[in-house]
This record gives structure tokens, sequence and C-alpha cells, in this order.
């Protein structure tokens, strides 16, 4: 612990000022999120109709996703961190300003868009001021910053909601104007500075030309099509739990009201568990085998789903106390944010341990696309499945699809490793060979 501490003395002060940033914009979004959902349902005529505005907002990442990297490396980090955030706090306000369908499905198409130029810029700019063995610290240290949000935003955002929800959108948006501003005022542009381009460039750039797109990685190497298909139903479940699961508790425990909402408290529960224990359990997952970790977790993942899913019918029957109803889903929120400490970090080590060494960058892009396909198809199932009352039933497959897919993540890290012995077999092969 004292060596972890060590090297976060030694982060640049880019990363701190960025964990600064983090921590105030986390406590800002981590307000809105327990109430988001809700707030769009008193504006709507129909759930389904929620999930359609929360489900475009990935669609339109991924176009931002394209262009965002490029533009970072062309015009420098800042320019795009700056105008990704200010651009969020316009969209915060529209919000407030616009009351219909289709002036939220706009905005939140222009939300995905600038979240999506956001990170891949900022994560540049942590790269091009941390040495490569530092840099699983440096951004463990902005996770830690933005849970230290989700630990305090929604306990903070359940006071504010009692006068207005409106008045979350507007903090959240005077929170990223102020980030922005840190950003433009305090980070040093760090985007390294070019070679002329000489006759070794070009024959970098020809090499690059035949690298294959994601598109083609995930069709060509069946693992991990398998991965990312599997990886979309986790996703799916994600979006249930940090979008529409306030809805679910609106339905089902029809006395309380939004500021009583259990989700909230919920919520900044699994940010401060974050906070505390994800260095310990990455720790001790590290040393265990990747698809007996990722099946514990799913398995974790998958019961707090199924919790959440029945026990609200469960307590409205019992008319059960408020205080207890609280307690009883810590509780189960707490094996929940288990089960996801359990499977986050392990995920991308198990894609970069089935990369080849000249396309791991290609293949975390390509894994990424479980988190947007995941991302557009839970919102539209979810708004669907409660607009017709059957909130229970989409957490119980969604949950049942978690262990089974904690299932196929263990046979999927088998055939990594029969994969991998038998190119070591090939390797010694064409060794042999050639020593002949």
């Amino acid at each position: 612990m004292k060596e972890t501490w060590r090297a976060y003395k030694e982060m640049d002060r880019n990363v701190w000022i960025r964990f600064i940033g983090e921590s105030i914009n986390g406590i800002a979004f981590m307000m809105l999120l327990p109430f988001l959902a809700l707030y769009l349902k008193d504006k709507v005529d129909h759930i389904w109709e929620v999930g359609i505005v929360m489900g475009v907002s990935p669609l339109a990442s991924v176009f931002g996703t394209m262009i965002g990297g490029r533009l970072a490396d062309i015009y420098g980090r800042k320019p795009l961190m700056i105008g990704s955030m200010a651009g969020n706090a316009v969209v915060m306000l529209g919000f407030v300003w616009f009351d219909d369908f289709w002036s939220f499905v706009v905005l939140s198409l222009f939300l995905g868009f600038f979240n999506s130029l956001f990170h891949p810029a900022a994560s540049a700019m942590v790269a091009d001021v941390t040495e490569p063995d530092k840099r699983t610290e440096a951004f463990g240290l902005l996770r830690m910053g933005h849970n230290i949000g989700a630990a305090i935003g929604p306990l903070i955002g359940a006071s504010v909601v009692l006068f207005s929800k409106s008045i979350i959108f507007m903090v959240s948006a005077m929170s990223m104007f102020f980030y922005a501003l840190i950003v433009l005022i305090w980070i040093r542009e760090s985007l390294p500075k070019t070679k002329t381009r000489g006759q070794e460039n070009d024959k970098t750039e020809k090499v690059e030309e035949k690298l294959p797109s994601p598109f083609q990685v995930i069709f060509r190497d069946k693992l991990l099509f398998v991965f990312i298909i599997t990886g979309v139903v986790i996703s799916m479940s994600f979006t249930q739990t940090e979008g529409l699961l306030p809805l679910h508790f609106d339905q089902t425990l029809p006395n309380l009201s939004d500021a009583q909402n259990p989700y909230t408290y919920m919520l900044a529960f699994n940010g401060l568990l974050v906070v505390l224990f994800q260095f310990p359990i990455s720790r001790w997952a590290g040393n265990r085998a990747i698809g007996r970790v990722m099946l514990y977790g799913c398995i974790l993942f998958g019961f707090g789903l199924l919790s959440v899913g029945w026990l609200p019918q469960v307590f409205t029957a019992l008319s059960t106390s408020y205080w207890a109803i609280i307690i009883i889903f810590l509780t189960i929120y707490g094996i929940y944010t288990l089960g996801e400490m359990l499977m986050s970090p392990v995920q991308m080590t198990f894609v970069a341990n089935l990369a080849p060494e000249h396309l791991r960058g290609t293949y975390m892009g390509a894994a990424g696309l479980q988190w947007i396909l995941g991302g557009v198809t839970g919102p539209l199932l979810g708004g669907y499945m409660l607009d017709i009352g059957l909130g229970n039933v989409l957490f119980t497959v969604l949950g049942i699809g978690c262990v089974v897919a904690g299932i196929v993540y263990l046979s999927l890290d088998r055939w990594v490793d029969e994969r991998s012995e038998m190119d070591q077999e090939r390797v010694k092969r064409d060794l042999s060979a050639v020593n002949r």
C-alpha cells in the first residue's frame, strides 16, 4: 500500500488536476443519474420512450469514438477536452429548456457524441505524461476520483430533488463548465512533438495500412467474437442498474417518493465500496485464473439482478418498513458490487491475453463494441419491458444470462490457454525446422 501511495505522489500534475476534475464532475453527474429516468418519465408519454432516449446516446458515441482520437492527435488533447465538456454543459441545460420526446432524443445524441470525444483525448493525455509502467496506477487514480463522485453525488441529489429535478441539471452544467475551465487554465497540452516524416515514418504507415480493422478482427477471431457477444449481456445488465432501475423501483414500490427511491443510496454505496476495495480485490484476482474470477463475478452480479427484480414486490406485499428495505437493498447491492469489482479489471486482461502483441490496440477497440451494443439494446429492451409492467421478468432474464455468461467466460479462458499452447508448439516446430 505504501508503494501505491508513493506512486500516486509521483504522478504528473496533469493527472492530479484531472483527478480533481473527475471528482467534481463525478459528484455532479451522479447527482443526476438516479433521477434521469424519473425526470424523463415525467416528460414523455410512455416508458419505452425513456428507453429510446437513453439508448440513442451510445449510437452517437460510435461516431465520436471514431473521430475523437484522430482529432486529439491532430489538434491536441486540450481543445477536445474543453470542447466536449463545454458541449455537455450546454446539453445539460437543454434538458431543462426543452420538454418533448424528440428534443430529448437529439439532446441524448449530442450527449453521447461529446462524451465519446472527451475520453480518447483525456486517456491519451494521461498516457502522454505517464511512464508505461505507471499508467495502471494513473488510470486507477482517475477511476477512484469518479467513484468518489459516485459515493457522494447521489446523496446530494436526493436532497436537491426535494426542491426540483431541474436544479440537478443546472448544477451538472455548472460543474462541466467549471471542469472545462480547469482544463483551460491548469492542464498543460501534452500532444507529443511530431518529427518530420521521413523514410522510417513512411515504412510505419505502410505497415499500419496492412493491419486489420476492429471489425475484421472480430470476424476472424472466433474467441473474440464470442467474448463480445457474451459481454453484451453484461453490458445490457449495467444499463438497467445504471439507468432504468429507479423506474423499476418507482413502479414496484409505489408508496415511496422520488427522494426515498432506494437507488440513490445503492448507487452511493456502490461508489464507496469501489473506492475502498477495488485495489485489494484486483490484487487478489490477479493471482487467480481469469476464467474462474469472471465466473465468480458473474454469479454474484446475476444474484444481485435477480434480487432487485423480485424483492420490491415482496416488500410491498409484506408492508416492509422503509429502513428495512434500504438495509436489505444495500446488502444485495454490496454483493452485486463485489461481482462488478471482480469482473471489470479482468475482462480487459482477458482481451490483452487473447490478442497478438501487434494487435492489442485493435483488440481493445473491438472489445469496446460490447458496451456500445449493450448500451443501445439495453435501454430499448428495458424501457419496453417496464412499460408493460414486466420489470421483474427483465431482471430475471438478465440475471440468469449473467450466470450463463460466466460459464462461457470460463470456457473461453480455457480455449485461450489451449490456443496459446498450440501457438507455442508451432513456434517450437518452426525453430526446429530452421535449426536443421
